[in-house]
């Protein structure tokens, strides 16, 4: 089943330090996607990446990502991630939400999303 990016808001907020949300990235796994074809744009296809963790306590990601030139994707905003995730220091402090954006950017950046989304299969189905 594909999880939509919407319905990550209505995930359980899930607390983790720094330390220990990098350790339970690694366990990410893809979880939903979709891929649209822009007209206007000569055909260049946008969409939405949803992964999580199988965790008691699952770890929730989405973005949204665009295609820039034909096969070359990038993330549409860095500054506008979903992640069900607040991400507190050593000492119990909420990180500022651009220290946390930074975070989430170098978890996405580690991903392997791009290499799937270039396949052709996708480019043949997209609508």
């Amino acid at each position: 089943m594909q999880l939509a990016a919407w319905r990550l808001m209505a995930c359980e907020m899930v607390v983790k330090t720094v330390n220990e949300f990098e350790l339970a990235t690694h366990e990410l796994r893809q979880v939903g996607r979709s891929v649209r074809v822009d007209k206007k744009r000569r055909g260049l296809r946008h969409g939405q990446e949803v992964w999580s963790t199988a965790a008691n306590s699952p770890i929730q990601i989405a973005w949204e990502w665009t295609e820039i030139q034909p096969d070359i994707v990038a993330l549409f905003d860095p500054m506008r991630i979903l992640c069900n995730v607040a991400l507190i220091d050593g000492d119990g402090h909420a990180l500022a939400r651009s220290r946390r954006m930074v975070h989430l950017n170098n978890v996405i950046h580690r991903l392997d999303w791009r290499s799937t989304i270039d396949q052709p299969t996708l480019r043949r189905l997209a609508p």
